[in-house]
């Protein structure tokens, strides 16, 4: 049976894991909160511009998930060495991917955002916002390869550490320049912008600086950039993260459609959204933290062969999650006044209709706990990437999406049945998800 010392430890790896989730949620959430006395299109400026960074975040996201995976399975196997020299190539990876899209979006970022919204106001906003913030994607991308890599080797607090001096910095930062002070004017939504960027970039110089410092096992050392002279280190990481970057990037680009329907239903439906996005990735986060520590402990007994031990891993964690999450969502929905309390500064048409989409989003919840800790935290642990792949294109894209068009503009549907509809995939997913941990072809060893 799963041990309980082991059951103990993993909920250890999974508590700063999900508070560093939380926070870096919030974050967005205090980026829309901080700009809401400035209007609607304030609000609808900025979490349009942050659903066109989370669809790049997440690919690169999928990236680093895939050297944690293998990361992991090279520490159960007691082979630290390579985890280096993956870190490497990860981050190569990582660069030949952002720099062409960063490129883009100084030319295409108004193109895009005309997609979501009609409103000119937003679309000047938006674009600047983009033009700031896109550039700190190469010190995102820096600073998750090595946050992935720590939590593999069953460091989750320092990763913790360096993400709450960051958003603090971001938080102070926010405060001054989008208001002004100091001899700076008040620059509004760009200085949000430009305090998330700062902000970024002192997270990644912070880690690097403390990791090479301290002779940590993951400092990298000269010897360790023969690993990018070998093709099969190449081919190997790219086979495990291609799938999986197309992957998250399939799902990012389906939430990023989600938001241009709304969009196009009106700016206060954006900005509802805007609002309460965030607190839905706060509430997931919890849960982030938990998928993620399965995954580092069911990818470390694969890599040592204990496939008996990862089977009951699995099976206890996709049953832990959506129990906790369904206690949880109801106490959501029981202090959603408290939750909107900050945003007390929105119109009251925006209030009331928030406070309807709260209660849909805080009552299904949970099913998005369920794939989340299926596929994130099991599936991908065995590299079952493509799987997750299909899944998530015949969820999203081929039922979910169609719907929600239908809905919006076809059918007419009032928003809340709009927003309803959307969780069609996750009751897909849940489905073939479900299926695939049990047949248990998704336990595999990935480090011969």
């Amino acid at each position: 049976m799963f041990k309980r010392p082991e059951f103990t430890s993993t909920l250890k790896l999974a508590w700063p894991i999900s508070l560093q989730s939380m926070l870096v949620t919030l974050l967005s959430m205090i980026d829309v909160m901080m700009v809401s006395h400035l209007g609607d299109e304030a609000i609808a400026a900025v979490g349009l511009g942050n659903r066109v960074m989370f669809v790049v975040m997440v690919i690169v996201m999928g990236l680093s998930w895939g050297v944690g995976i293998l990361s992991a399975q090279y520490h159960g196997a007691g082979l630290g060495e390579k985890i280096r020299g993956s870190i490497i190539i990860g981050i190569c990876y990582g660069f030949i991917a952002l720099i062409p899209v960063i490129v883009a979006a100084f030319y295409l970022s108004d193109d895009v955002l005309n997609i979501g919204t009609l409103d000119p106001t937003v679309i000047a906003l938006g674009e600047t916002y983009l033009w700031i913030t896109m550039p700190s994607m190469l010190f995102v991308a820096v600073i998750q390869v090595f946050e992935n890599a720590l939590r593999s080797i069953n460091q989750v607090k320092l990763p913790l550490i360096f993400s709450a001096v960051s958003i603090l910095l971001n938080v102070v930062l926010n405060y001054w320049l989008i208001n002004g002070g100091l001899g700076v004017p008040a620059l509004g939504v760009a200085g949000a912008a430009y305090a998330t960027t700062i902000s970024r970039a002192f997270q990644m110089v912070l880690m690097l600086v403390f990791i090479q410092n301290t002779k940590h096992l993951l400092s990298i050392r000269r010897s360790d950039f023969s690993a990018i002279k070998y093709r099969p280190h190449w081919t190997k990481l790219l086979n495990l993260v291609l799938p999986m970057m197309f992957s998250f990037g399939i799902w990012s680009l389906g939430s990023f459609t989600y938001q241009l329907i709304f969009g196009r239903i009106g700016t206060t439906e954006l900005a509802v959204i805007s609002m309460l996005l965030p607190v839905e990735g706060i509430f997931l986060s919890i849960f982030f933290g938990i998928a993620s520590a399965c995954s580092i402990v069911v990818g470390q007994h694969l890599g040592a062969n204990r496939l008996e031990d990862a089977w009951l891993t699995a099976k206890i964690f996709s049953g832990l999650g959506p129990i906790v999450a369904i206690a949880l969502g109801g106490l959501l929905i029981l202090f959603s006044d408290w939750v909107l309390m900050p945003y007390q500064g929105i119109s009251p048409e925006t209030m009331a209709m928030a406070k309807t989409i709260f209660i849909v989003i805080g009552g299904c919840a949970w099913l998005k706990v369920i794939n989340m800790t299926l596929a994130m935290g099991i599936l991908r642990a065995g590299g079952d990437n493509r799987f997750c792949l299909i899944t998530d294109t015949i969820c999203m894209w081929l039922i979910s999406i169609p719907l929600v068009w239908l809905a919006a503009f076809y059918w007419q549907l009032a928003f809340v049945w709009v927003v309803l509809i959307m969780y069609s995939e996750e009751v897909c997913k849940t489905f073939m998800f479900g299926v695939r941990v049990k047949n248990k072809r998704w336990m595999k060893n990935l480090t011969s």
